[in-house]
Parts: C-alpha cells; sequence; structure tokens
C-alpha cells in the first residue's frame, strides 16, 4: 500500500469514527428521559365569586393523573354538577357537565376539552358564544400558547366586564393543556457526521481507477493499425506487421500461394 493510499484510508476511518461517535451521542441524548406540561381542569373563576382550579390534575414526568368531583362558588352563583379531568403523557382531557352561573344567563349541558401532543379539540353544548348581554361574552375553543412551548385549549369562557372595558370575572370551563413531544432540534445536527464519511472516501477510490484507461489504450491502438485484411491470421503474436508474400516466417500458412495454385491450370 502506498503512502498515499494509507494516508486516504487513515483519514477516511477518522471519519467514520467521528461520524458513527456523533450518533451514538445523539442516541444518548434522544434516550434522556422527556420532560411533559401536561394539565387540565374543570372550572375557574375570577371576580366576585373566585373557584379555584378545580378539580386539577397536571403531570411533569410522563405519569397519568385523574381526578374528578363538583365545583360552587361561596355565593351559588356559579356551580359546576361534575367533572372528570386527566394528564399525562403528552395528553390531557377534560369534560364538564351541569355547568351553571349567574341564575342561568349563561349554561352549558356539557363542555369537553382535549390535546394530544399540542393537537386540540373541543366542543360545548350549551350557549353558543358571542355576546353576553351588554357587559359579557361567550367564546369556544380557546387556545392559548404558553411560554414553555405547550398549548391551552378552554372549551368555553365567559367574561364579564365592569364597564369601560374593565374585566369584572372570567369563567373556564374545561380547560386542557399538553405539548408535543421535545427534541426536534437535535437530530438535524446529525447530519455534519453524515455528509462527512460520504464525500471522503467517494472521492479518492474513484479518482485512482479511472487512471488506469491508458494501458487499455495501448492494446487497442496496435490492432486497429495492423493490416485488415486478415484478422484472424493477426492475433498478438511476435511479428504482426509483416507484410504477406515477403516470406516471412509467418507467411507461409497465409493464402499467398493460392494467386500460384489457381494460375497453373489454366496455363496447362
Amino acid at each position: 500500500m502506498s503512502a498515499s493510499t494509507a494516508r486516504r484510508v487513515v483519514a477516511a476511518t477518522a471519519t467514520l469514527t467521528a461520524g458513527a461517535l456523533g450518533i451514538m451521542l445523539y442516541a444518548t441524548a434522544a434516550g434522556a428521559a422527556p420532560t411533559y406540561h401536561d394539565a387540565a381542569y374543570g372550572i375557574s373563576a375570577s371576580g366576585a365569586a373566585p373557584i379555584g382550579a378545580t378539580p386539577s390534575v397536571s403531570s411533569t414526568d410522563g405519569t397519568t393523573r385523574t381526578g374528578s368531583g363538583g365545583a360552587r362558588s361561596s355565593d351559588g352563583s356559579i356551580t359546576v354538577g361534575g367533572a372528570t379531568v386527566s394528564a399525562g403523557g403528552g395528553k390531557a382531557k377534560a369534560t364538564v357537565t351541569g355547568f351553571s352561573a349567574f341564575d342561568g344567563l349563561v349554561s352549558a349541558s356539557s363542555a369537553t376539552a382535549t390535546c394530544t401532543n399540542g393537537v386540540t379539540s373541543s366542543s360545548v353544548s350549551g350557549t353558543p358564544a358571542g355576546s353576553l348581554g351588554k357587559r359579557g361574552s361567550v367564546a369556544h375553543n380557546v387556545k392559548v400558547k404558553n411560554g414553555n412551548g405547550s398549548v391551552t385549549v378552554i372549551a368555553m369562557q365567559v367574561k364579564l366586564t365592569a364597564g369601560a372595558s374593565t374585566e369584572a370575572a372570567t369563567i373556564n370551563i374545561a380547560v386542557a393543556t399538553c405539548a408535543a413531544p421535545g427534541g426536534d432540534a437535535s437530530p438535524t445536527a446529525t447530519g455534519n457526521p453524515t455528509t462527512s464519511p460520504t464525500s471522503g472516501p467517494t472521492g479518492s477510490p474513484t479518482a485512482s481507477p479511472t487512471v488506469t484507461a491508458s494501458p487499455t489504450k495501448s492494446p487497442t491502438g496496435n490492432p486497429t493499425s495492423s493490416p485488415t485484411g486478415n484478422p484472424t491470421v493477426a492475433p498478438p503474436t511476435g511479428n504482426p506487421t509483416t507484410p504477406p508474400g515477403t516470406g516471412g516466417p509467418g507467411t507461409p500458412p497465409a493464402p499467398v500461394p493460392t494467386p500460384g495454385q489457381t494460375k497453373a491450370p489454366v496455363t496447362g
């Protein structure tokens, strides 16, 4: 093996080793436990009749947690008959039944919010979205993007104002939060190890064999310059260029005597 070939082999081996090491490091990082941002609750209310998030669950380790129960404000103006919630493993769901507020001004027989790996959906059977009197509004399927990358969906949101657009109360019904799986940017880093070994080995071996084309030109040039009349008699022997009829060692088997034989019978 020549010195240049040895250097190419060493360089290619080092490149492949670096690529394999990069893939191993990525596999180790990818195998780390992911962090989850999953949560769900049935109802929350702010203002004169507050209600903390009830029932409420959250999960950051992938374990699914569940909860259930009803809720009622201290003055009885806001009530929820029942709610079931679950969160964990990139999923969250909240279902509420029997919601009523402000003496039935706004209500919902059922409301559901679901979130799976950052994809949300919701449904409401109750007061339609739109204005609620002169100082209130109802919204369905409200989506909020959070700072940690998670997404929250609120199946039903009721807002009341106290005048001059000042918020007096906000009620959220059936709320679910989750996030898409993390680590999407890491795999792109493995592009560098992949391109290095490919461009290294393929360049050197391909250039070397093409130089051997010169020997193939040499043998093909000589036969074409030899006499074309007797291709079968002129295999690559010692003297393929001896002209016929000159008495050379290769001429006796050739068809040189044939003209003499055809001429003799005519004179006799």
